[in-house]
């Protein structure tokens, strides 16, 4: 083995097993993602059975990768290597807090800064992504049984109760799994090939925590503080308007996928892996967050109408976050002349023609 190869290895173990480790260990992130120890895919090769788990999946992902390492050819240089960087920069930081006692200013470069925000970026949202997925193509899963129960009761729908009660269901789910794929591919795979190098990172506190207030767990408390009035399909209390509403949702829901679709490998939040001009992005620079919060919108007029300000209040606050999300995308981005020449282009940030 070459010595490059058994630095790799090393490094990797540190890099993605010491925390695979702990967020399996820790019962909080434990009871949320569950352990690599029992609930491993390849579990099935020693015990017939399989269990799914983010941990689990993670470590079966882990495992292919240092499988790709053993196997591949490293280059000579591994000194622009990801991973080399993650564990550069911090053997430097541990030393710098551990060694020089904070005493002097801490020295990183800017290509180990990136790969540090980076490696956080992936840390947080790799098992958010993949309990998504998980979740998601659980929903899906469990709708098909709801959807054979109807037949086994010989039930009779007519045409627009069977689009409300099972195509709009089918349509919802099908796109949050492409979504969840999608974006879980980015997290965990940086490719030259496929141009989905990281170039920077947003560095700012406010970027990463109106981000991750969207996120679970922290979402969670962010719902506590701010309340939730809005569902995936409303009940307005008249088929047809819920035949019109859900459909007006799921036309925005296919806006927002489209957005996942056009930025492929590069979907990834926090980050510029490159500027994406295709898709919605030819007409706005935010199309998923305007899809998203019209939808919300629109499926909260129930609760706006039972709740009255609380309800209105609520959405707002979801709004404004995802509003502030992208201010700090924006500020993060015309860091790179090409996205001021595409922002130059593409005018206009939420809704065409007018903001």
């Amino acid at each position: 083995m070459t010595n490059n190869k058994t630095k790799l290895l090393f490094y990797a173990i540190l890099v993605y097993g010491i925390p695979i480790l702990l967020w399996s260990a820790v019962p909080f992130t434990k009871n949320i993602w569950g352990s690599f120890t029992s609930d491993f895919i390849f579990n099935y090769l020693f015990f017939g059975t399989i269990k799914y788990s983010v941990m689990g999946i993670i470590f079966d992902i882990f495992i292919i990768y240092i499988i790709y390492i053993l196997l591949s050819k490293p280059k000579k240089d591994i000194e622009n290597n990801r991973i080399y960087l993650i564990f550069s920069g911090l053997k430097k930081i541990f030393k710098w807090v551990f060694k020089d006692r904070l005493k002097k200013e801490l020295s990183i470069s800017k290509q180990e800064k990136t790969s540090l925000l980076f490696y956080a970026v992936k840390l947080y949202f790799i098992p958010v992504m993949l309990g998504f997925l998980i979740d998601n193509s659980a929903s899906l899963i469990n709708f098909f049984g709801t959807t054979q129960s109807f037949y086994k009761k010989g039930s009779v729908l007519n045409i627009k109760k069977t689009l409300i009660l099972l195509v709009f269901p089918f349509v919802f789910y099908s796109i949050l799994v492409i979504d969840t794929v999608i974006f879980a591919f980015g997290y965990l795979f940086e490719s030259r090939a496929l141009k989905s190098i990281v170039k920077s990172v947003e560095p700012t506190a406010l970027g990463w925590i109106s981000a991750i207030a969207c996120y679970p767990p922290l979402n969670n408390l962010t719902s506590d503080i701010l309340g939730w009035y809005s569902s995936d399909f409303s009940n307005f209390g008249n088929i047809n308007i819920n035949l019109i509403t859900g459909a007006v949702s799921i036309f925005f829901f296919v806006i927002y996928v489209w957005a996942s679709i056009a930025l492929g490998p590069k979907a990834s939040n926090l980050t510029n892996r490159g500027i994406v001009t295709k898709g919605p992005y030819k007409y706005i620079r935010h199309p998923a967050y305007t899809a998203k919060n019209l939808s919300w919108w629109l499926m909260g007029i129930p609760f706006i109408m039972a709740s009255g300000f609380i309800a209105v209040f609520s959405l707002s606050m979801w709004t404004l976050i995802y509003f502030i999300r992208a201010l700090t995308e924006e500020r993060h981005l015309l860091q790179d002349p090409d996205y001021v020449e595409y922002s130059k282009k593409v005018k206009y940030m939420f809704i065409p023609g007018l903001f």
